[in-house]
């Protein structure tokens, strides 16, 4: 009967931890599931020029880094990610490699693939690269606050 009043408070912290466990993956889902949402909605303001949309989901202050265009604010990359070329055709792949999440900020790594066509000569160019995003907490939803893009031309495949 000792051991029983000597263990009932480890197996209670034990149980507890268990409890916070699972309080935490629960938000960790949540979390991630709304990240993939900034994620969608990041693609669908890129793809469809939603201007407006895109400037939504970028932090006032975010800034991005770009190969050959260094750094840039929110006005200038939202209006550069969401530029439509009536000559072009674009083709975007991009895909989520990565989500971390550390309380209020959360890290994701994505692989991206651009193939833009020009509607008159046929001729074809494409990017490739990486993107790390910071993105902190906002109300209800996230925002990036920075970006690195590796995204550079290749040769077609």
């Amino acid at each position: 009967m000792k051991w029983a009043i000597l263990f009932a408070p480890l197996l209670l912290l034990l149980f507890g931890c268990q409890g916070q466990s699972n309080k935490g993956d629960v938000r960790m889902n949540q979390d991630e599931q709304a990240i993939r949402r900034w994620f969608d909605d990041w693609m669908k303001a890129t793809i469809e020029g939603e201007l407006e949309l895109a400037r939504s989901l970028i932090a006032d202050d975010a800034i991005f880094l770009v190969p050959g265009a260094g750094q840039m604010d929110k006005e200038s990359f939202a209006a550069a990610a969401t530029a439509t070329d009536p000559n072009t055709d674009f083709e975007l792949d991009c895909s989520i490699q990565e989500i971390q999440i550390f309380g209020d900020h959360a890290c994701l790594l994505s692989t991206i693939t651009l193939k833009m066509t020009d509607k008159v000569t046929k001729s074809q160019s494409l990017m490739k690269g990486d993107a790390l995003s910071v993105l902190k907490r906002q109300g209800d939803g996230w925002v990036v606050i920075r970006d690195a893009n590796t995204m550079v031309p290749v040769k077609s495949d």
